[in-house]
């Protein structure tokens, strides 16, 4: 008889929804011990010099003095990468004034709620008992993940995470419950996630192509819907070229977009002198093909040398999957990480095989994780501070695990064993 009272209450929506603002006030009380006593240590962070933690403070200071435009930067905005970010803690400092207490007890709220947004997202998409797990493992995950590593720092990452929580939220309720006013919500927040995180840019445009046959099949009324999505999704990432264009009169609107992605390549994954370069000049395909020469040393660098040029990318997806030690030994194996992409991809096995059609939702998930992802291992340097930049996509990566349990527990994927 108790056992069947207690599994009532778990399975109460009420039951959920006090667990997840707990985790919320768990994180408050955390984070008010860790900073007891209350010490300002936002000069310390000022003298921090060449962290992106300094840049990101003193363009938040520039920005509560000298106005939006961030004068203290005098070009176009290149670097930190979190753009937003430097508006957030600018923010932070005209309300609470400049003090690092404020920022850090904001940002772990922030993480507490991001965990209570995921789990309030995709808690109808499983049983009641397995979203309660999935709290509870959202909670380790941000607390193994997050908060002892990141959110006692000026990192873009924790905006940026939040972000991607509020953004999911809205963006699956509203196209659900047929929301105009939520769809459109999340539509505005990509730009800002764009401008925190900008490998998410290319999300931000398969999702143009992921809503589009929603608002097509509504006829007109749609397509005006459609165009006012795709429109405020454009301005609010402009941002960033409008401040460049009003400071410089240049239209950039990603930090260091004057650089393209074979330059980004090129920094971070240079061709070794291994590699004998002048076998380019000798070859008649190259000059036929009109092939730009520093594709063309890629090209040599992955014929001459396949081991390790691929070897460069696995390290990193492996690096990704919780491998760390791989590329730096100083880093642990986080086994979390692997159980999580383990679940992720027998969940896609089963999804393909089962050969069911993808709802709108689950497609967008999925994109994400390939954008977010595939963009890092390509372009990024993903052991910046540890593993920071990959913590945005983690926790949309440990969903698939529970959703899996569940559809295990269904007559159709069960026999798949």
């Amino acid at each position: 008889m108790f056992k069947d009272r207690f599994l009532t209450f778990l399975s109460q929506r009420r039951t959920g929804n006090m667990l997840a603002l707990l985790v919320i006030a768990v994180f408050l009380v955390l984070t008010l011990i860790r900073l007891s006593p209350l010490d300002n240590r936002l000069q310390e962070i000022l003298s921090q010099f060449g962290d992106d933690w300094q840049e990101y403070a003193l363009y938040g200071v520039d920005i509560k003095h000298n106005g939006l435009l961030m004068p203290a930067m005098k070009g176009v905005f290149t670097r930190p990468a979190g753009f937003s970010y430097c508006y957030f803690l600018a923010s932070i400092f005209v309300i609470f004034g400049e003090n690092s207490v404020p920022v850090y007890i904001i940002q772990n709220i922030m993480l507490g709620l991001s965990v209570a947004l995921i789990y309030w997202t995709f808690r109808d998409k499983m049983k009641a008992i397995t979203g309660l797990l999935f709290l509870a493992a959202l909670f380790l995950f941000a607390l193994l993940d997050v908060y002892k590593y990141y959110s006692f720092r000026f990192l873009s990452e924790n905006l940026a995470l939040f972000l991607v929580s509020l953004f999911f939220f809205c963006f699956i309720k509203g196209f659900e419950k047929n929301k105009l006013g939520l769809q459109l919500i999340s539509a505005s927040l990509i730009g800002p996630l764009i401008l925190t995180r900008p490998n998410t840019v290319l999300f931000g445009l398969v999702l143009i192509l992921i809503v589009m046959p929603y608002y097509l099949k509504k006829g007109r009324p749609g397509i005006m819907q459609f165009l006012l999505f795709v429109s405020i999704l454009a301005l609010f990432s402009s941002f960033l070229g409008i401040r460049n264009y009003l400071l410089c009169r240049r239209w950039l609107f990603l930090p260091a977009q004057g650089a393209s992605l074979l330059d980004f390549i090129k920094l971070f994954h240079p061709i070794p002198a291994s590699v004998d370069l002048s076998k380019i000049t000798a070859n008649f395909l190259y000059a036929k093909l009109h092939i730009s020469s520093d594709i063309i040393a890629y090209i040599e660098y992955m014929r001459q040398e396949p081991l390790l040029f691929f070897s460069h990318y696995l390290k990193k997806i492996l690096f990704s999957f919780g491998f760390m030690p791989i590329i730096d030994y100083h880093y642990r194996f986080r086994p979390h990480w692997m159980l999580m992409w383990i679940g992720y991809f027998t969940y896609l096995f089963f999804r393909i095989r089962s050969r069911e059609k993808l709802k709108m939702w689950e497609t967008a998930v999925h994109l994400y994780i390939f954008c977010y992802y595939s963009t890092l291992i390509i372009s990024a340097p993903i052991d910046n501070y540890g593993f920071r930049m990959l913590v945005p996509g983690t926790n949309f990566v440990l969903l698939f695990s529970f959703l899996l349990w569940d559809r295990l527990q269904q007559k159709g994927w069960s026999h798949s064993f």
